[in-house]
């Protein structure tokens, strides 16, 4: 979906397991077609928000405040299918004017690695 909004939202990609190294996130920023991948070394970032899991997706209107967070979609261990799209879900109801119908979902995915 992002390919429909990308001239009314920014997209940040921000890796923040430390166990990663810088030539692996380049490898996935590459084979994802993702433009920019900031790296979060001492999860800073991850901490601030609270992400918890990988991936962790957050939703901020223009005016800074978190409208969403957590999962892509429904995809979970037993879900592999996915038949919602929270983010997109959220993002098309900010770009129409209005609050996203949901605020906050589990976040399915590895736990961040904080420490190696």
């Amino acid at each position: 979906m992002f390919v429909q909004w990308h001239d009314d939202v920014v997209l940040l990609t921000i890796a923040s397991n430390r166990n990663e190294s810088i030539e692996a996130i380049k490898a996935v920023a590459e084979a994802r077609h993702l433009p920019v991948v900031l790296v979060d070394q001492n999860c800073r970032v991850a901490d601030q928000l609270g992400a918890q899991t990988t991936p962790h997706v957050f939703v901020i209107d223009r005016e800074g405040i978190l409208r969403y967070r957590g999962a892509v979609d429904n995809v979970t261990f037993r879900q592999r299918q996915p038949v919602r799209f929270f983010l997109d879900e959220a993002v098309e109801s900010l770009l129409e004017g209005h609050l996203p119908a949901l605020a906050e979902t589990p976040a399915y995915g590895c736990a961040i690695v904080r420490e190696i």
